[in-house]
């Protein structure tokens, strides 16, 4: 028989898991209806097609229908994990969803993972040096990097790097002749053409979490224990490690929400850079009406950022223990 507290916590899970379950859903649902709500349809769109033809194409997929009929349809075929087809891409929506996914996977992972790393480092650095120059040219810094705009800064990236100077390119995944390359080659050629949208997503997340350690290792620089510590005779190094283990609470939590934030940069930024991901076949799928797709991507959109949440959770009890009593 299961103790209060355990069964406690399982009910905290799977109340947990139903709203994920509703968040994913109402995203979804709103996407549906809005994408049908817009003006045009997936093959009203096409003016390279007889009108008359346009219009038995859309009532031989329904979208004649009312939108509530069309969501029920919907529903059914989404329950036994039909996306569709998307008209855009002429193939089923589950594959170009696994062929987009994993280049933003990529993506967003290298970027939150330098954010953590960097972020983390600079606001441990200034928590503990307040006041300083340093500390005041770093965050004037930290705040004009999360001021900018995604899309302001990846236009400026490809004008100073990739026009400009030349160095880099400005767009694509790899370049046109990378069949042709040795292995060596094509390694350098992939790195190179993600270092313009990597470092546009990680100027992002790196402010945002350099000003999160930051004020929270300030605030436990200044907690007594820290004199406790020196007056043991604890070495500064040690001193700071453990005010570095107390201030990472809120840091963690933010690991999670930073999913929603990146996602949402990603969209700008592989559209500026044409990186072929999630976020740039999005725009796509919404500008040309495919419904399925832009149905879908908002749901791995509403995955991904309940995945983060559910993962922030995590990571906090794992931290601070107290947080699961």
């Amino acid at each position: 028989m299961l103790s209060r507290p355990k069964r406690a916590h399982s009910s905290r899970v799977v109340a947990r898991l139903l709203q994920s379950l509703f968040v994913v859903w109402a995203a979804a649902t709103a996407a549906f209806v809005l994408m049908r709500l817009a003006p045009g349809d997936p093959y009203t769109t096409r003016i390279d097609v007889p009108a008359n033809e346009r219009a038995q194409w859309s009532a031989q997929r329904g979208f004649d229908q009312p939108i509530p009929v069309q969501y029920v349809k919907w529903l059914r075929n989404l329950a036994v994990g039909d996306f569709g087809q998307s008209s855009y891409f002429k193939r089923p929506v589950l594959d170009v969803l696994r062929d987009v996914l994993p280049r933003t996977l990529l993506l967003m992972s290298l970027a939150l993972t330098a954010s953590v790393l960097l972020g983390m480092a600079i606001g441990a650095w200034q928590g503990t040096r307040v006041g300083t120059t340093g500390d005041s040219l770093l965050s004037t810094g930290s705040l004009l990097a999360y001021s900018v705009p995604e899309f302001w800064l990846g236009i400026l990236l490809v004008q100073l790097f990739a026009q400009s100077l030349g160095w880099l390119p400005a767009s694509g995944m790899v370049s046109t002749e990378y069949e042709y390359l040795p292995l060596s080659a094509r390694i350098v050629d992939r790195l190179r053409h993600l270092v313009l949208p990597l470092t546009a997503l990680t100027l992002l997340g790196t402010s945002l979490f350099a000003r999160f350690q930051r004020s929270s290792m300030r605030d436990a620089w200044n907690e007594p224990f820290v004199q406790t510590a020196r007056a043991k005779g604890l070495t500064e190094r040690g001193v700071r490690w453990h005010a570095w283990r107390t201030a990472l609470v809120p840091v963690v939590t933010m690991f999670g929400l930073m999913f929603p934030s990146l996602l949402g940069g990603a969209v700008f930024v592989e559209s500026i850079f044409s990186w072929p991901g999630m976020g740039h076949t999005a725009v796509l799928a919404v500008n040309a009406r495919d419904y399925n797709l832009a149905v879908a991507a908002v749901i791995v959109g509403s995955v991904m950022t309940v995945s983060g949440s559910l993962l922030a959770d995590v990571l906090q009890r794992a931290v601070d223990p107290r947080t699961a009593a």
